[in-house]
């Protein structure tokens, strides 16, 4: 289960992956029974209570060896997956149309929507681009997502994996990407090392999102942090042109001087050197409590619950930087340590930001 939700918070967090509530994630307890991502759920809200539902995928991977895999024409309809996917389901949510797909890869899967390969399955080469950067993985053309794509998929995958495709890779044409594996390492890794490599074909800097997941991985490590997620800004305030140099770098950032930014990011930005270790983190929290807003590399980084609570600090933090842009040169009233404290800790404060 912790390893589905990893996977599930990993691909959510990151805007350049998931879109909304886009891209899904399963994973196989054993013979027949998996769990995956229900529909209507964001990734990154995935949690051990919520937003996952249970299905016996060995009904869905019986029903296509039996009835689809012997006909080269489209057999398999709308009404079909339906039917199928009310009996698989055993509880939860909805599951996903795309179940489907989940239902023949390994015991791990991450299907996303990654920019850079949706940048390389738009175009109309795509197959060959793809073939010659990974010549093992499985290309699938372009097919409406549901009854329609579960077939070409199961169709395709299988015809691959007999001509010696591993099957851990997918690409599926003007949609995204599926990757499976034993654990979610594994599958974590081989989804950074598909976008490294087509970061490089494509001359791109992704260095922003590849550090926001190594960044989960440590805090991962970290009891008190573990569960949050690491959500990159892409607010204009909240740049390195912006608040990075004209504020952190020259050590003058100092968002105590409103009680709402008090609340939401605690009483520092952690500013991280670039070959940080998972002591740096403890050592910050030791002397100014919970990090919520990170700044690294010229990017600024929020540790939250879920997207929506990150997105929410940024919108807050957005205030603080201009606030204390404009201020420059000017003199501030700032809150002191006992008044900050005295909000940390005021359950009216915390209530609010729980429920906000």
């Amino acid at each position: 289960m912790q390893d589905f939700i990893r996977i599930s918070k990993y691909a959510g967090m990151r805007n350049d992956l998931a879109q909304a509530g886009g891209g899904n994630t399963s994973c196989k307890l054993d013979d027949h029974i998996m769990l995956v991502k229900s529909s209507g759920y964001q990734l990154a809200d995935v949690n051990g209570q919520a937003g996952y539902s249970r299905v016996d995928y060995r009904k869905i991977a019986d029903y296509f060896k039996e009835h689809v895999e012997a006909y080269a024409e489209d057999v398999f309809t709308e009404e079909d997956g339906s039917r199928l996917l009310k009996e698989a389901q055993i509880e939860g949510g909805r599951a996903s149309i795309e179940t489907f797909l989940h239902a023949i890869t390994g015991k791990y899967t991450l299907h996303s929507h990654p920019l850079l390969v949706n940048i390389l399955t738009a175009r109309a080469d795509a197959g060959n681009i793809l073939k010659e950067l990974f010549p093992k993985a499985v290309f699938v053309p372009y097919r409406k997502p549901g009854a329609a794509l579960a077939e070409a998929y199961d169709k395709i995958y299988r015809a691959g994996q007999a001509q010696g495709a591993d099957g851990t890779i997918v690409f599926l044409q003007n949609h995204g990407l599926v990757v499976s594996g034993d654990d979610a390492d594994t599958v974590i890794g081989k989804t950074e090392q598909v976008l490294s490599r087509i970061a490089a074909y494509l001359g791109v800097d992704d260095s922003a999102c590849r550090a926001a997941t190594q960044l989960y991985k440590v805090i991962g490590e970290i009891e008190a942090l573990a569960g949050n997620i690491v959500y990159l800004s892409e607010n204009r305030y909240l740049s390195r042109e912006y608040a990075g140099s004209g504020l952190v770098e020259q050590g003058i950032w100092d968002h105590a001087f409103c009680p709402d930014c008090v609340v939401y990011a605690g009483k520092k930005v952690l500013w991280l050197k670039k070959e940080y270790d998972r002591q740096d983190i403890l050592d910050f929290m030791e002397a100014h409590g919970m990090p919520t807003l990170v700044y690294y590399e010229g990017y600024f980084y929020i540790l939250a619950e879920s997207v929506k609570k990150a997105q929410e600090i940024e919108n807050v933090m957005s205030f603080a930087a201009r606030v204390q842009y404009v201020n420059k040169g000017q003199e501030m009233h700032y809150l002191s340590d006992a008044q900050e404290d005295e909000l940390l800790n005021w359950d009216a404060e915390k209530y609010r930001r729980k429920r906000a």
